[in-house]
């Protein structure tokens, strides 16, 4: 009775309807730094080699809190999860802690109740963003506002599916020297997969971990100069 209600009220033009899409498909790709054979340099502490899989998405960015009618838009990036003509959709059916990413909090909200949105729309022709929040006939309803700017970007995003090794130089002594090994999964460093290794240079100029392979050239404490001779096995995690 309410939906048939909604449908009539829709068709005079008296309430609006929206949905949020998820029909977009961020891009993953495998990532590999530096190249094969490449003389590069890196300082105590940054990465020597890192290999795996990464995921870049399209999305919005709002340089500033927006207050749409009570739903509270935090300054950041908003993972594009969808898009239908001119409207580009993100949806919070998943929730992430990454501090970057656009966070939504209410303060009163539609009519003054705590009714969390379904997900946010950007309209492409003009500046205007919408909250899609659940109303009293069970549809979802655009609540609209035209005074916030954003722009339409694209960045990395860690995704849950995400896989990266990584070596990192962690200095010298006499004739050995260190590195990290570490493996994350998603934006978590997995501890199991965190491991320290010390290699002795006066036996050689190779080091070698998990099919990795680096050709020292020079290194101090402070910096290492190395070539990659060959990149980490990834079938072996």
């Amino acid at each position: 009775m309410k939906k048939a209600l909604a449908c009539a009220l829709l068709s005079f033009g008296l309430i609006g309807c929206a949905t949020v899409k998820n029909n977009y498909v961020p891009q993953r790709e495998q990532i590999s730094f530096p190249a094969l054979y490449e003389v590069q340099t890196v300082t105590l502490g940054e990465q020597m080699l890192a290999q795996g899989t990464a995921t870049t998405t399209r999305g919005v960015y709002l340089p500033e809190e927006n207050n749409i009618k009570g739903f509270i838009l935090s300054r950041g990036f908003y993972p594009q999860t969808g898009q239908d003509g001119d409207f580009v959709f993100t949806s919070f059916e998943t929730r992430t802690n990454d501090p970057e990413i656009g966070q939504v909090s209410l303060k009163g909200g539609l009519f003054g109740q705590l009714i969390y949105p379904r997900g946010l729309r950007f309209d492409t022709s003009k500046q205007e963003t919408c909250a899609i929040v659940p109303n009293m006939y069970g549809l979802s309803q655009p609540i609209c506002d035209t005074e916030y700017s954003y722009q339409f970007t694209e960045r990395p995003f860690v995704s849950p599916n995400d896989f990266q090794q990584t070596l990192i130089y962690s200095g010298r002594v006499s004739d050995k020297i260190r590195a990290s090994y570490r493996e994350f999964s998603g934006n978590m460093a997995r501890s199991a997969f965190t491991n320290e290794a010390e290699y002795d240079l006066s036996q050689s100029k190779i080091i070698a971990y998990k099919g990795a392979k680096i050709e020292v050239i020079d290194a101090n404490n402070e910096e290492i100069t190395y070539r990659v001779l060959s990149n980490f096995n990834l079938g072996g995690r």
